[in-house]
């Protein structure tokens, strides 16, 4: 009888421990995936807080679509160890506008129950456009909803300044520039201007108009200025042209100050034509 030879042997072996390695690697593998759809590792429910204008529910159903999307990869997605919640709330931010901020979280690391905490967007001024269609937008320039109505109480009105859309919500009101804009309107309102917000003509210029602590029922008139100027030479050079003698009680009577030239201050009175004036 002849033996089989020693290498022969070997490699059968070798063989054997491989088809057992690649068995258990399989196992362990199907294992992983079993457990991750085990009721105890499921999302149970999903409750939503903080939500006003943005109704509940709404939420409840979107996040319920995102984490049971009838689907059965080879992980399960309303694990709770595994979902991602991080992804979940930029999710939430991106397909409601109104939402500023989302927190995903829950009471412990095993805790099958999950809670949305929602932040929303406080309107801070209108966005309206040439048809006079107004939208809510907050401090940070972002449109974010249709306005109830046109004669809102709102501080300021912006106009212009948003990127070209069927709808303007989602997009933001000038995002390079509306730091620059609400300094100086700030800056005029303490110096007893009463701005009613900005109109972006260009990418150069914008409009500001004002009262100027006009009487009640006495029209004021609006300003021109470039980006990058800075707010406080603005409104010192206005209060110097202003307060000209070819200025000084006319407020009523003037149409617009063009300060887009330093101290080259151009303004124009109502039926009259524009003429140049110097701010020092």
């Amino acid at each position: 009888k002849q033996r089989t030879p020693l290498r022969v042997r070997r490699r059968r072996v070798r063989a054997l421990f491989a088809l057992a390695a690649l068995l258990l690697l399989a196992g362990c593998v199907w294992a992983v995936s079993y457990v991750s759809y085990l009721p105890r590792f499921q999302v149970s429910s999903v409750a939503v807080v903080g939500a006003q204008s943005v109704p509940a529910p709404l939420v409840q159903a979107y996040v319920e679509t995102q984490v049971f999307d009838g689907t059965h990869p080879f992980l399960s997605r309303d694990n709770i160890l595994l979902f991602n919640a991080h992804a979940l709330e930029r999710e939430i931010v991106g397909y409601f506008p109104r939402v500023k901020s989302a927190s995903v979280s829950r009471a412990s690391m095993l805790a099958t129950a999950v809670q949305i905490t929602i932040a929303e967007r406080q309107p801070f001024a209108l966005w309206c456009d040439v048809q006079n269609n107004c939208y809510e937008m907050d401090d940070t320039g972002f449109v974010f909803a249709q306005a109830a109505n046109a004669s809102s109480t709102q501080q300021y009105v912006f106009e212009g300044g948003v990127a070209s859309s069927s709808s303007p919500i989602g997009h933001s009101f000038a995002p390079a520039h509306l730091p620059g804009i609400l300094a100086l309107l700030q800056m005029l309102s303490q110096a007893s201007f009463t701005p009613q917000g900005a109109t972006v003509q260009s990418d150069q210029d914008f409009s500001i108009p004002l009262n100027a602590g006009l009487p009640a029922g006495r029209q004021g008139f609006y300003i021109k200025a470039s980006f990058g100027e800075d707010p406080g030479s603005l409104v010192s050079n206005l209060r110097l042209i202003l307060s000209s003698d070819a200025l000084q009680g006319k407020e009523d009577q003037i149409e617009y100050v063009d300060l887009r030239f330093g101290d080259r201050v151009y303004y124009k009175l109502k039926g009259a034509s524009e003429t140049k004036a110097t701010s020092n």
